[in-house]
């Protein structure tokens, strides 16, 4: 059963709490959930059920492959229900080291973009394609995707060129996703955290913020919105920022950065999205 196309509802309240309730029986793909925001996220939803780990190199296709297949072999209900695309990584950025130009240039790595962005690809592609294995039941089974992207997803962070090249990135895959992913029943939300102190900061780049005077947002309040996200059918296409307390009461809210642009801008938005045959069920394209 297909969900409402999206369209702009307003902002989500965030002052809801998740019913977590809704999540037994549920199967959930946690990619990068050995630390950090993974391991929260697993915690939170291992408590409505049992949690098994499984090696994987979210850069690998085979590896996503036999994750998700074991996810469905060991769902009691043998399925995939929501999909938590987390792995993720930062550090110093070949593209914006700058060499000699009397010399040749090297040839850059590209790990974090990668794993960022490509392994999260190959995630949403497998997602789409477990999520729809089991057609939405009579109890209304709901099917959910989730990208875990950055605040650098939403604001400007100099020198972090691959960093916020796939954060960005992964923003843009959910807004276009959010156009198409209904017609099979699969709901697509991107968190974007603000400085946390996760593993993925070193202590001395910790510590560099905190002499700037950043406030971090906390690791809680991430799991909390992907919670809410999960357990919430309503919820669809939105962007959430992880923010201090001093920022956003309940430690997140929605960014409301994705649409009601302003001119010419929701006018364009319109006629593009008219235009495009993607917007469609795939039955009408191919018939096309």
């Amino acid at each position: 059963m297909p969900l409402p196309p999206y369209s702009n509802t307003g902002p989500v309240d965030c002052s809801v709490k998740p019913d977590t309730t809704v999540l037994k029986g549920k199967s959930v793909v946690v990619t990068g959930g050995a630390n950090g925001f993974g391991e929260s996220h697993v915690r939170a939803f291992a408590k409505a059920g049992n949690v098994q780990f499984i090696k994987c190199d979210a850069t690998s296709w085979d590896d996503q492959v036999v994750l998700f297949k074991l996810a469905v072999i060991v769902s009691p209900s043998k399925s995939c229900d929501v999909v938590v695309a987390n792995a993720g990584i930062t550090g110093p950025d070949e593209i914006f080291t700058l060499e000699d130009p009397s010399t040749e240039p090297t040839k850059p790595e590209l790990r974090i973009l990668n794993l960022n962005l490509v392994g999260a690809m190959y995630t949403f592609k497998l997602g789409q394609h477990y999520l729809r294995a089991r057609p939405e039941s009579e109890d209304g089974r709901d099917r959910c995707f989730i990208f875990k992207g950055s605040v650098a997803g939403l604001l400007d962070q100099p020198g972090s060129f691959q960093y916020s090249a796939s954060k960005f990135g992964l923003r843009g895959l959910m807004r276009s996703a959010r156009w198409t992913s209904w017609q099979e029943g699969i709901r697509v939300n991107y968190i974007a955290p603000w400085y946390t102190k996760t593993t993925i900061l070193k202590p001395q780049v910790i510590e560099r913020l905190a002499s700037k005077g950043i406030e971090f947002s906390e690791t809680a309040d991430c799991t909390t919105a992907v919670l809410r996200i999960a357990c919430d059918k309503s919820i669809n296409g939105h962007s959430f920022a992880i923010l201090p307390r001093s920022v956003a009461e309940h430690g997140y809210v929605d960014a409301q950065l994705d649409d009601d642009q302003g001119e010419p801008w929701n006018s364009l938005q319109k006629a593009a999205l008219a235009a495009s045959i993607r917007t469609m069920a795939a039955s009408t394209q191919t018939a096309q």
